[in-house]
């Protein structure tokens, strides 16, 4: 008698975490975000000090230290939540900040259907 595995075809789709719980987007993601943020604030230091060499090579540690951060708290903040659910609360953030536009119903309304005409 041979067990049979169960095919579990929406495992199949789901992009895999590949470091600290971040996805391969993910990292893309916050790569792009945390090297567009620190290296202008290295360059204007190194300007500063005269040191553009050294504050070039910061930004590399610099970017490490925040992907490793963003990645611990993002490993806390997907923990026990439903997938794709740290997506949906960032379009809510932004959404209620007037950053993007309104495309999710976050209101409780009640629907009743009334007979505007006897029959």
């Amino acid at each position: 008698m041979s067990k049979e595995i169960q095919f579990m075809p929406e495992r199949l789709n789901e992009e895999p975490v590949v470091f600290l719980s971040m996805t391969n987007s993910e990292i893309k993601w916050a790569l792009m975000v945390f090297f567009a943020s620190w290296t202008p604030i290295c360059l204007v230091v190194g300007l500063l000090i005269g040191k553009m060499l050294l504050c070039l090579a910061a930004v590399a540690g610099l970017v490490f230290a925040s992907m490793w951060v963003a990645g611990k708290r993002l490993k806390v903040i997907k923990r026990g939540k439903p997938k794709q659910y740290h997506m949906l609360a960032l379009a809510a953030w932004l959404q209620d900040r007037g950053l993007a536009k309104q495309t999710q119903i976050r209101h409780s309304r009640v629907w009743d259907i009334k007979r505007w005409r006897t029959v």
